[in-house]
C-alpha cells in the first residue's frame, strides 16, 4: 500500500511539475498594439510568449490549446487560415480602436481631391477597401503602402515611404513628432467610418482562466497608464454577451 501511495504521489508530482504555462501566442506584429497589450497582461501572470506574427502561423500554435491570445474582427471570414472558435464562454475582454488619417502633404480631404495618395496603413483586404471606397466618395486615389501592424505602419510613415497614413488614434502622438504633419480625419467626430474591433480570448482553457484575464484588463484598463497607451480605445469586459454581439457585427461589415 505504501509503495501504490509513493507511487501516485510521484505521478502527481511529476506531471505537476511539467505542466506547461499558458501561452501568449501574438498574431500581431513585434511592434504593434497587439504585442504590447499581451506583454501588459502578462506582467502579472506566468506564460511563455509567442511571436507568431500573423494569424496563420498563430492558428497553429492556438491548436496546442492553454493560449491567450488577441484576434481581429478581420480574420474569421478569411479562410486561409483555421480560426479559433470565438463565443461568451472564452471572451475575456473586447477593445475597439478609433482611427485617424493623417498627413505631411495635405490638410484635408479636399485637399486630396483628384489626386494619387501614398498612404501607410496595415496590409489588410478590409482596410484597402474601406479606402478605395472612401476615395471614390471624395474623388481620391489612395494608394496603400502596406505594413504588418501600427507600430510599422507609424514607423514607415515617418520614415517618409508616404506622405499619409491610416492607423489607430494611439499612434497620433508619436506622428505629430513630425511637425510638418497634421491629423485632420477621425471615426470618433464621423469623418471615417472605420474602426478596429479586436477580441482578447482565451483557447483551450478552463473558465478560470478567462475570468482571471478578464479581471486584470479590468483592472489595467481603469489606470492612467493604460488610458496614455491606448488612448481612442474602448475596453469592454463586464458583458460577455455584449462583447461576442459587437464582435461578431465588426465581423459582418468585414465580411461583406
Amino acid at each position: 500500500m505504501k509503495r501504490l501511495i509513493i507511487t501516485f504521489f510521484t505521478l502527481f508530482f511529476t506531471s505537476a511539475a511539467v505542466a506547461e504555462p499558458l501561452q501568449f501566442i501574438n498574431a500581431g506584429s513585434e511592434q504593434g498594439v497587439f504585442r504590447q497589450i499581451l506583454t501588459d497582461i502578462g506582467k502579472t501572470i506566468e506564460h511563455n510568449f509567442v511571436q507568431a506574427s500573423n494569424p496563420i502561423v498563430a492558428s497553429k500554435y492556438l491548436q496546442n490549446g492553454n493560449a491567450v491570445t488577441i484576434w481581429s474582427s478581420e480574420w474569421p471570414s478569411n479562410t486561409e487560415f483555421q480560426n479559433p472558435v470565438i463565443n461568451q464562454n472564452n471572451i475575456a475582454a473586447l477593445m475597439t480602436y478609433e482611427t485617424v488619417m493623417c498627413s505631411r502633404k495635405f490638410s484635408s480631404f479636399e485637399e486630396m481631391k483628384g489626386r494619387d495618395v501614398k498612404i501607410a496603413t496595415w496590409g489588410s483586404k478590409p482596410i484597402a477597401t474601406f479606402l478605395e471606397q472612401l476615395g471614390k466618395q471624395i474623388d481620391v486615389n489612395f494608394v496603400v503602402v502596406p505594413y504588418d501592424g501600427s507600430g510599422s505602419t507609424t514607423r514607415g510613415y515617418l520614415g517618409n515611404d508616404a506622405s499619409t497614413v491610416f492607423t489607430i488614434t494611439s499612434r497620433e502622438t508619436a506622428l505629430i513628432e513630425d511637425n510638418k504633419t497634421k491629423c485632420f480625419a477621425y471615426s470618433e467626430k464621423g469623418d471615417l467610418k472605420f474602426r478596429f474591433v479586436d477580441a482578447i480570448i482565451t483557447v483551450g482553457t478552463d473558465n478560470s482562466v478567462t475570468q482571471k484575464i478578464n479581471s486584470l484588463i479590468s483592472d489595467l484598463s481603469s489606470t492612467a497608464d493604460w488610458s496614455d497607451k491606448y488612448s481612442g480605445s474602448t475596453v469592454y469586459t463586464k458583458d460577455s454577451k455584449e462583447m461576442l454581439i459587437i464582435f461578431n457585427e465588426a465581423v459582418k461589415n468585414f465580411s461583406n
